[in-house]
């Protein structure tokens, strides 16, 4: 294959789902032989990452509201891809996506968009130019936002390639031994059975929900522990909220954790209780479960029920239902065959279809059309 010249822009200052996303993509093209530069905010923990593994960053003033210096930007965008004879620019934020669309059309290069969420990307004349005249192609994470670009902003069917998140095969596995260090850690005992989750802790990731469903679990269950491992604006909150439930001494809060193997290897059930409101699409937090063949509970909210196979690799239930979540968390509880059948089966998907190196393959699948 003809090597790629790839500009990634990405222009949040936290590190999240879309930031990993960057991450592992630029990772994985440097490795197949491909010239790749993230453009990225300078205090970014993304630029740190790209800098530890000498994945060539380029800093980028963005700013949190994307038209405060829009004109400097677009102009530091094409001054980087004229230099680097960048063929393609690929966009991956709403603060990113206009500027990149424009220094794309001034560079002469073509423009790739990723859509991670469930946000509407289109809210004035600008968006509708930009998505319709100044993008060749959108990369959907999944089906639930394809859908939303071709029925509610227009844009056509043809333009819109479904490239579903992934993880590499070789991050993550089950490990016995570090998954018994985490415990440790935390006073956890190997009989316990531990609920876990992984998310930034915002209010769309459904978090009290699960921490509600979790208080009358633990009523009828003495050994269960809920783990929560992130880091967010609803920390303080959730933990008064555990503690007005009396369970906060059977719920722990780890904070952000980058040690993921250890973290998930730790867990016996996994859950994933997002609600409507806050673009939620297609958690890697999930995969990851899928990859230690762990069990999965999750909502019915963006692509979740693609990627969850109810009653084969877990269970998909209704959003803010606290009496569906405990009724299925209790029946994994109480079957072990079931959470072990249930885990068996989520890997076995996750290596057929959520590998890194099969989102990295049809990513370049799609550059190559777009350049021919």
């Amino acid at each position: 294959m003809e090597k790629l010249r790839v500009l990634l822009l990405n222009a949040s200052s936290i590190y999240g789902g879309g930031e990993f996303y960057v991450l592992q993509l630029a990772r994985e093209l440097k490795n197949r032989g491909h010239f790749v530069i993230v453009g990225c905010r300078s205090d970014s923990m993304l630029f740190e990452k790209c800098r530890e593994e000498n994945i060539k960053a380029e800093p980028i003033g963005f700013k949190e509201n994307g038209s405060k210096g829009f004109t400097t930007n677009v102009k530091r965008i094409k001054q980087i891809a004229l230099a680097n004879k960048v063929q393609l620019i690929h966009t991956n934020t709403g603060i990113d996506r206009t500027a990149g669309a424009v220094a794309a059309k001034l560079a002469g290069t073509k423009h790739v968009s990723s859509c991670h969420s469930l946000v509407s990307i289109q809210h004035n004349v600008t968006h509708w130019l930009r998505n319709n005249y100044l993008t060749n192609a959108f990369i959907a994470d999944g089906e639930t936002i394809k859908k939303l670009l071709i029925e509610q902003h227009g844009i056509d069917k043809n333009k819109i390639e479904v490239i579903n998140n992934a993880i590499s095969e070789n991050e993550i596995k089950k490990d016995e031994a570090a998954g018994k260090e985490f415990r440790r850690e935390f006073a956890i005992a190997e009989r316990d059975i531990v609920i876990g989750n992984v998310a930034r802790l915002v209010y769309f990731k459904g978090h009290r929900y699960l921490v509600n469903s979790f208080a009358s679990l633990a009523k009828e269950f003495e050994n269960i522990k809920l783990v929560i491992v992130g880091d967010g604006d609803l920390v303080n909150e959730l933990k008064e909220y555990s503690g007005i439930l009396n369970v906060h001494n059977k719920v722990v809060f780890t904070g952000f954790r980058e040690d993921l193997q250890k973290v998930y290897s730790a867990f016996d059930i996994y859950v994933q209780p997002s609600i409507e409101g806050g673009g939620e699409l297609f958690p890697f937090s999930v995969l990851y479960a899928m990859a230690v063949s762990l069990p999965v509970v999750a909502t019915e909210i963006g692509d979740m029920p693609y990627i969850v196979d109810d009653q084969k690799t877990g269970f998909v239930i209704e959003e803010k239902s606290v009496f569906s979540l405990t009724e299925k968390v209790k029946c994994l509880i109480k079957d072990p065959v079931l959470r072990e059948r249930f885990g068996l089966e989520g890997n076995l998907k996750f290596n057929c279809q959520y590998t890194a190196s099969k989102m990295v393959q049809k990513t370049e699948e799609l550059y190559c059309k777009l350049l021919k």
